[in-house]
């Protein structure tokens, strides 16, 4: 996932699922099937993929390039957030091919029977996605495979260097009293029961029991004064801290340090010793779209050279590693990427992956008691 605003070499021998994939896809109009190749488990093109997406995630003129290339029309719709998105795909069955999402939706999605299951064998370039990567869990339901990652991203603690001579490493400096009322974190249960699971010791943030809300509750009423305001997006969350209404905080994504160091060096982030949450987007093949023309696209966008196109472009990490990128990709720009974090071989040992969490109303119920009077 990107959050909810955007601006969510592998070796095929380590992966279980690669049987080759024979399902029955359905046309994506009119409701009638289609012959599948028994030989190659593939429904008929149709000269045309649709892609569900984010703003900037895939460049209309690559894909325009793709499609002058290929013969093969690529059509986006992109979403704003991730309800967006989904109610976007449910109301789309059978006219979209692929949607881009973090692994915490894929039960969302598996269970409104929308995902078909892909074969990795289909997509030689799953070789450039970096090794370290922690995906394969997070795609993967009974044992078949729905998705292969495009992009990630990191939400780590952020602070002013100002009020920070010596970098924090624990989350709980944000319930530190003297930095009471300067405290920012964004507006969102998904995001931040997770955060203040782990400062309360948790080690699995996303698989809560009675003992662990109980303490996530009053973790949040003791956090609850260091927060003057709750942040709305990118935007909102840099204007805080460059207003000096918050000096520390949990950042929705490495985008608002870097939007705020535009005008000089003077925030920073890093990853606290407690673990910190990050996101996988992936390409989710849906029901119906078991083409060679689909997995044609996937594998092109994971081609080293779209990968570094699109890291120099938007400034995410993709899923590719540091050294293919730094190959490619303009120095300046990639100090910009949260990929440079991969030259620390420990980097995903501190890395919590935002996975779907478990009692969720109850989450969201515990969040809006801790922002009540905001």
């Amino acid at each position: 996932m990107k959050p909810l605003e955007r601006i969510r070499p592998l070796r095929t021998a380590r992966l279980p699922w690669l049987a080759a994939v024979a399902a029955v896809a359905l046309a994506a109009c009119g409701g009638t099937s289609e012959a599948t190749n028994t030989a190659t488990g593939l429904a008929p093109d149709k000269g045309s993929v649709t892609v569900l997406t984010w703003e900037g995630y895939h460049d209309q003129a690559m894909l325009d390039e793709y499609s002058k290339k290929t013969g093969v029309k690529v059509t986006q719709i992109t979403a704003g957030s991730v309800d967006e998105m989904f109610a976007k795909a449910q109301s789309s069955q059978g006219q979209i091919d692929l949607v881009y999402f973090d692994l915490g939706n894929v039960d969302r999605y598996y269970k409104a029977g929308l995902l078909e299951p892909l074969d990795p064998t289909k997509v030689p370039n799953v070789k450039n996605i970096s090794p370290g990567l922690p995906w394969e869990p997070g795609v993967t339901v009974n044992e078949k495979l729905y998705g292969l990652p495009y992009n990630w991203g990191t939400l780590p603690l952020m602070w002013s260097k100002e009020a920070f001579p010596t970098p924090p490493t624990s989350w709980k400096v944000l319930w530190d009293p003297q930095y009471a009322g300067k405290v920012s974190i964004p507006d969102d249960s998904y995001l931040g029961i997770p955060m203040v699971a782990l400062a309360q010791g948790i080690n699995d943030p996303y698989q809560l029991d009675d003992a662990g809300f109980a303490t996530v509750k009053t973790g949040l009423e003791s956090l609850r004064p260091q927060v003057k305001t709750l942040s709305a997006g990118f935007n909102d969350q840099a204007n805080l801290f460059a207003s000096g209404d918050a000096v520390v905080g949990y950042a929705q994504n490495v985008a608002v340090v870097n939007q705020l160091n535009e005008k000089g060096d003077k925030f920073a982030y890093g990853f606290p010793t407690e673990g910190t949450p990050f996101w996988i987007d992936s390409s989710m093949m849906m029901k119906g779209a078991n083409r060679q023309e689909v997995y044609d696209l996937i594998n092109y966008t994971l081609d080293i050279p779209w990968q570094a196109k699109f890291i120099e472009a938007t400034g995410s990490a993709g899923v590719i590693t540091y050294d293919a990128a730094a190959s490619l990709v303009p120095k300046d720009a990639l100090a910009k990427s949260e990929i440079v974090n991969l030259q620390d071989p420990k980097f995903w040992e501190s890395m919590k992956p935002m996975v779907t969490p478990n009692r969720m109303d109850e989450r969201v119920a515990l969040w809006n008691e801790f922002k009540a009077g905001f």
